[in-house]
């Protein structure tokens, strides 16, 4: 033994050396001196254990019993050090030899001295430390455990150190000389051709690799028809030996072992499972990611379903998810963008959006975004108008388009940043001056105004204005002489203006707090539904404008008469189940998984069900449902 100062191997180097795990206390206090008298030059910290070694020996002894490495027992007054570290070993050594003979028997509980303390053996359930150690490097530790198995086995010694890989080895050797003998060999060859008589082929290719092999490497059966025989073989002996009353040693490790191999083979079969069903829910967030709106915030992605409405997230993990968006946001073909790309609004939010449907969500917003932004332009300039006064947006082209870029970023956060994003300009050049689904974004590799964009003109907007002016705007002189008088009004609303701004600010304050002390229950229902709304509506984006592109996923009616006969049809049947089910909720139970499973059941309904597209239509009915409560008063 090479020089130590460590008093647990000392100790099981005077074990080995007695060739016995007890060893009397008095006795190696007067060993551990002599050895620290002579190795102290070697090993400086044993100078701790010169003069009177028996303090400090005692004091380490009882952290070493507390690390179940040592025991201590007292009897007719000599206390005795129990070296678990050397019975470690020592059937550590047993297993080795095992793998070599597979009639050594596994070593039992009962082979314990008798004067050893089990209670001091930390006790492992099977069914546990199995599955445990699967993934786990080859432990080097000193420990002996003892396993406890089910249906009544006897527990068996285990060191710490003894691989999964040879108790596996091991267990399929006994099993493999049960398969062996004449009398076992040809009748469990029988069980499993008459159980499964189209399995002839790959049961005969079982035992031809498994059991009349001289091979005795270890294999894994983990799916297809090995693994379904083997399991079955490993069913039809346990069945066979627990019927036996008297059992012999033997028996007994037969019993052990297909415990074992039974415990391994559920949990690579546990383990596959997981693995297809991690695989299959990370198809359908793929499948999900490529389904409208085509654009998904991190929150967004966490409440994916599958097809059952089970989430996604849960069916992987955290890490997964992870290492799935690492892989599709950086992994693509050479000098080309990945297939997902990500963008990130000002506000801070990252949404992601597949390549191959950036064209489709900036057309999709760019046709929203014209609606929101001609009418607010229009109700802007007319309100000028209607003061007489002039913008030079109204009629410059380069003064139109800063105005443009700023009321997109105001109405349409994801549009602008999608536009502005850096992967466009490189998307250009993937694409070429090529049309993408019809609609051309970048022209000799620069992108399209913001008027050709959302195809809104100056003139027109300007037009749709002056239209809605009384008339007598038209008739000059007259609009003169109103002018006149309508810059003196404004100088009057100015006035008043700084006048409303040097009042008591706190007053208003306080008629707020006065009336919204008392809130009525359908006001507390609005609140709920409008904050609802907010987390399931896009940054940027209006519950109508939501509506609106979910209605054209659903109501697939191509004459314009069904499609605003059916759209009809469906808004009055939500807003007489709204009124029905309304009445017997509170504030405190109107939640989004609430409003969710509402939806569910109306879409559930005969009626409803008539209408395929089941995904867009239960948004619909959310978000509607939403609105309706939400306007209440």
């Amino acid at each position: 033994m090479a020089t130590t100062s460590n008093l647990s191997s000392i100790i099981r180097y005077y074990a080995e050396k007695q060739k016995s795990p007890f060893i009397d206390l008095k006795e190696f206090c007067a060993y551990v001196k002599k050895y620290a008298e002579h190795h102290v030059e070697e090993q400086s910290e044993l100078v701790k254990y010169l003069g009177d070694p028996s303090g400090t020996v005692v004091a380490e002894l009882q952290g070493l019993s507390e690390k179940r490495l040592v025991a201590i027992i007292t009897a007719n007054n000599k206390k005795t050090i129990v070296s678990i570290t050397y019975l470690a070993s020592k059937y550590a050594n047993l297993y080795k030899n095992m793998m070599k003979n597979e009639s050594i028997p596994f070593p039992q509980v009962t082979d314990l001295p008798k004067q050893f303390p089990n209670q001091t053996l930390e006790h492992k359930p099977a069914s546990q430390y199995i599955p445990s150690i699967v993934n786990k490097e080859p432990s080097k530790s000193p420990l002996l455990y003892i396993l406890d198995f089910a249906r009544d086995l006897p527990a068996m010694l285990l060191p710490a150190c003894v691989p999964l890989k040879a108790l596996l080895d091991t267990s399929q050797q006994k099993i493999r000389k049960i398969l062996k003998k004449d009398e076992f060999h040809d009748y469990f060859l029988k069980k499993l051709r008459s159980t499964n008589p189209t399995k002839e082929i790959s049961i005969k290719n079982f035992y031809t690799h498994f059991v009349d092999t001289e091979n005795y490497q270890f294999a894994e059966f983990t799916e297809g028809e090995d693994y379904y025989i083997w399991n079955q073989a490993l069913y039809y002996i346990r069945q066979d030996f627990e019927k036996i009353q008297d059992r012999t040693v033997e028996d007994t490790n037969i019993l052990q072992a297909v415990q074992i191999l039974e415990l391994h083979s559920s949990y690579l079969k546990e383990k596959f499972q997981d693995e297809h069903k991690r695989a299959e829910a990370i198809k359908e967030l793929e499948a999900a990611l490529a389904k409208p709106p085509y654009f998904y915030s991190m929150p967004q992605i966490l409440k994916f379903q599958d097809n059952n409405g089970r989430t996604l997230y849960g069916q992987y993990t955290e890490d997964d998810l992870k290492e799935f968006l690492q892989k599709m946001t950086t992994d693509g073909e050479t000098n080309e963008l990945p297939q997902l790309l990500v963008f990130k609004v000002e506000s801070g939010t990252r949404y992601y959006v597949y390549k191959k449907k950036v064209n489709q969500v900036v057309v999709r917003l760019c046709n929203e975004a014209h609606d929101s932004v001609a009418k607010e332009l229009e109700d802007h300039w007319y309100d000028i108008l209607l003061q007489f006064e002039r913008l030079p947006e109204m009629t410059n082209a380069s003064e139109f388009e800063a105005c443009l870029h700023e009321l997109v970023e105001k109405n349409s956060p994801i549009l602008y940043a999608l536009l502005n994003a850096n992967f466009m300009n490189i998307l250009s050049y993937e694409h070429g001056d090529d049309n993408m689904d019809g609609f051309r974004l970048f022209v000799d590799g620069k992108l399209l105004p913001y008027s050709d964009l959302l195809m809104l003109k100056n003139s027109k907007i300007l037009a749709n204005a002056k239209a809605r002016l009384p008339f007598y705007y038209t008739i000059p002189i007259l609009s003169w002489i109103m002018s006149l008088f309508a810059g003196k009004n404004k100088e009057k609303k100015n006035a008043a203006q700084k006048a409303v701004e040097t009042k008591n600010p706190f007053e208003d304050e306080e008629k707020k707090e006065e009336t919204g002390s008392k809130q009525t229950k359908t006001q507390a229902l609005a609140a709920s539904a409008k904050a609802i709304s907010k987390d399931l509506i896009p940054e940027g984006s209006t519950l109508d404008r939501e509506l609106d592109f979910l209605t054209k996923q659903w109501n697939k009616m191509i004459s314009k008469e069904a499609y605003n006969n059916l759209t009809e049809d469906v808004n009055s049947l939500i807003r007489d189940y709204t009124r029905r089910v309304v009445k017997t909720l509170s504030a405190t139970s109107f939640t989004r998984e609430r409003v969710e499973n509402l939806a569910k059941t109306l879409v559930n309904t005969p009626n409803m069900q008539k209408i395929k597209e089941e995904k867009a239509l239960t948004e619909y009915v959310i978000l509607y449902m939403l609105r309706l409560v939400s306007n209440f008063q």
